[in-house]
């Protein structure tokens, strides 16, 4: 039976699958964020809900400089970078409509516009609500034990092997 830990970790698996099927996952010098590896981290772990408060804290600072910055200069990645903050931070029944807010408004910003289309927006919506049906559904299968690697690790291992 699924605990409310796993309910919230599910959740974190969703929202990073929808922003790699949008092709998010590319920062603008190819490296994820730090909060993106925390969400990403989160959503592999044995972690409690309440560590995803403590990421939320842990990057608040840089999420506010990033509202303030950022969205005034219609910066596309800062738009990313709150859809990540303010999942941390919602209730879970806003999680994803805040997280799908932010997101469209970042293929606004990228489209070089400044509001985003409510369309947009409940695609993403729908997207999140069918990729956490999926983890749901994967239950501890899609879940690596505490201490596995995870896919971004995977890949840099694999170019090291290359190399030798």
């Amino acid at each position: 039976m699924a605990t409310s830990d796993d309910f919230v970790r599910a959740q974190a698996r969703a929202l990073i699958r929808v922003l790699v099927h949008y092709g998010l996952d590319r920062g603008a010098v190819g490296e994820r964020t730090t909060i993106w590896h925390d969400v990403e981290t989160f959503g592999h772990s044995v972690a409690a809900a309440g560590d995803l408060k403590t990421i939320g804290r842990k990057h608040a600072g840089t999420a506010a400089a990033v509202f303030c910055g950022g969205v005034k200069h219609r910066a596309p990645n800062a738009a990313l970078y709150l859809a990540l903050a303010s999942f941390t931070r919602a209730s879970p029944p806003y999680r994803f409509l805040d997280s799908s807010r932010w997101i469209a408004l970042s293929f606004a910003f990228r489209d070089k516009r400044a509001v985003a289309e409510a369309a947009i927006q409940s695609e993403v919506l729908e997207r999140l609500e069918a990729a956490f049906a999926a983890e749901t559904e994967l239950g501890a299968k899609a879940t690596p034990e505490a201490g596995s690697v995870l896919p971004h690790q995977e890949k840099k291992e694999c170019i090291r092997d290359n190399t030798k």
